[in-house]
């Protein structure tokens, strides 16, 4: 999985920041709920790739180099040069999910970035309507005042009511966002989890550490009685399978 892979995901998550940022500023009890979701899941999204991100960058490839570093530095001909190149090219290609032993994984990531990018979609579209709900609402507070300084009414009976029925059609659209979000949290949840199994499983010790790391705060070994092993006994199992 290439950096540039992470960093689109990471500018897809901060347009989401982005856009939640901007609506804090419409702080209304009947949309706070939402937004709190989207913060919370999207905070969610974003350390699973940081994670990730350090894993390749850190572990996999500047480990991986020193490794091949001193071996070169200490390498009495071409051969052992050759070989120590191999066991670069070859560790690189199992950590980073690229070799036919580590398939499943491959796909269960990227079902967790699909989850992601379906979030950006989501929270997209709940954006949208929320911002031009917003702008409605200040657009006939500002008809209002405009009207009240020439001398007028603020707004008709007929307007008024036209205004209440808009902003009681938006308010019902409020449970299904919600519904939505909660739906998309399950499913990305529940792949992150099978994804941590799997990690578990493995017989490469930096892969069950990075199962650890990206489950900090137990949240999923709650969950998930296959994750409440020790890193050791994790190890220690993997090398009898």
């Amino acid at each position: 999985m290439k950096c540039e892979a992470y960093n689109l995901f990471f500018r897809r998550i901060f347009t989401i920041f982005r856009d939640y940022r901007f609506l804090m500023v419409w702080k209304t009890s009947e949309f706070s709920g939402v937004l709190h979701h989207c913060h919370i899941l999207a905070s969610e999204m974003v350390h699973f790739i940081h994670q990730m991100q350090y894993y390749i960058t850190f572990e996999v490839l500047e480990c991986s180099w020193d490794e091949l570093w001193n071996k070169v530095q200490q390498a009495q001909d071409l051969d052992h040069i050759i070989a120590a190149h191999e066991v670069f090219l070859d560790t690189i290609i199992s950590r980073c999910l690229l070799d036919a032993e580590s398939r499943t994984l491959l796909n269960q990531l990227r079902a967790v970035f699909d989850q992601i990018i379906e979030l950006q979609n989501t929270q997209d579209a709940i954006y949208r309507a929320a911002l031009e709900e917003l702008q409605r609402r200040l657009q006939f507070e500002e008809k209002k005042k405009q009207r009240e300084t020439e001398g007028q009414w603020g707004v008709t009976a007929v307007e008024e009511e036209e205004e209440n029925k808009r902003i009681q059609e938006f308010q019902e659209s409020i449970p299904k966002m919600c519904s939505q979000l909660r739906i998309l949290t399950h499913f990305y949840q529940g792949i992150v989890q099978q994804f941590l199994v799997l990690l578990t499983t493995s017989s490469d010790e930096s892969l069950r550490f990075l199962s650890f790391r990206l489950d900090f705060n137990e949240h999923y070994k709650a969950r998930e009685p296959r994750l409440r092993v020790s890193l050791g006994t994790r190890g220690r199992r993997s090398s009898h399978t």
